[in-house]
């Protein structure tokens, strides 16, 4: 009798003694099954690229020897969270060059300095339309001159402005990561102060500045404008070939300052805009570089003439 029970418990002890070791196998298996789902892209997305070039030339004659350099330091820094339906960026460039020699004073030949950050939400997600709330300012680091051979000095003038404007932003980019491009452009309605302390602005140029008649008489340190805006960012990074890279940023800023309460006529619609223009095209192999800086600038404040800012600079770049 005690046979049969005994008999009778072998299923049930094998069944029991079974169960773990198939649950052991089903949680092996899912854990392989986990690790091999590739891990989500970082939402953040950041780059800081100094970058420095030197060039320096010797003159010889008979009488006289002169050496000459130029050189010219950058600093060019993004920053970009994506997300839905928020989305922030900032940017900073900064590029200071002057020439040096034995026999005169150094010149500026160029000097920029412009901070922006830009956040936005998306408001109609059906056409992709995005609200973007661009703040940016933009100065020189050391004194110079400016517009009609006005001096300058750090935040002596700064033009910031604020700009609301409906946009889209188009990206794309290879699987492996090759290249990778974006574009944001829009329209909207900016405010723009002008600050400046010592700097005369270009309207203001034709009145004698004197101690009876001081400059805090002529103009206000702050001034309010403001109008419709037009913008324009482009960004391309491509791997032309092995460790040989390609890069190109273009951003075009446009506000029309209104003077009246009509609209502004076609004709004057350059006259009394700020108009700037960033261009940076470079080629990068491990960390020698070559690369182009083009600033221009149109803004009736600073000169009735338009400015442009040009260096081609070879040297050593690295992205960090």
């Amino acid at each position: 009798m005690f046979r049969n029970y005994f008999l009778a418990l072998i299923p049930l002890i094998l069944g029991w003694s079974s169960s773990p070791i198939l649950a052991q196998q089903d949680t092996t298996s899912s854990t392989a099954d986990t690790t091999s789902i590739a891990p989500k892209p970082s939402p953040f997305q950041h780059t800081i690229e100094p970058s420095i070039g030197v060039t320096i030339q010797s003159n010889s004659s008979a009488d006289s020897d002169a050496l000459s350099a130029v050189w010219v330091v950058g600093l060019d820094a993004n920053f970009f969270c994506d997300g839905e339906p928020w989305q922030f960026g900032a940017k900073l460039h900064a590029i200071y060059g002057q020439q040096s020699s034995e026999t005169g004073i150094p010149r500026t030949i160029q000097d920029d300095l412009i901070a922006s950050v830009t956040p936005s939400r998306t408001v109609l997600p059906a056409l992709h339309i995005r609200l973007f709330l661009e703040m940016a300012g933009e100065t020189q680091m050391a004194k110079g001159v400016a517009g009609d051979s006005s001096p300058t000095k750090f935040l002596d003038p700064v033009f910031v402005y604020q700009s609301l404007f409906l946009g889209r932003r188009f990206e794309d980019a290879a699987d492996d990561g090759s290249w990778q491009y974006d574009l944001t452009t829009g329209v909207g309605y900016a405010l723009q102060q002008t600050v400046a302390q010592n700097f005369i602005l270009a309207q203001n140029r034709n009145i004698q500045i004197t101690a009876q008649n001081p400059l805090s008489s002529v103009q206000n340190e702050i001034t309010l404008e403001s109008g419709y805006s037009a913008i324009v960012d482009f960004n391309l990074r491509d791997n032309i070939g092995q460790d040989l890279q390609f890069t190109s940023n273009w951003k075009t800023v446009a506000i029309n300052r209104i003077t009246g309460d009509s609209l502004p006529h076609a004709s004057t619609f350059f006259e009394n805009a700020r108009v700037t223009s960033l261009l940076l095209v470079g080629f990068v192999y491990h960390f020698i570089g070559i690369s182009y800086s083009g600033n221009l600038t149109y803004d009736r404040n600073v000169s009735l003439r338009r400015s442009l800012e040009q260096s081609l600079v070879f040297g050593f770049k690295v992205t960090l």
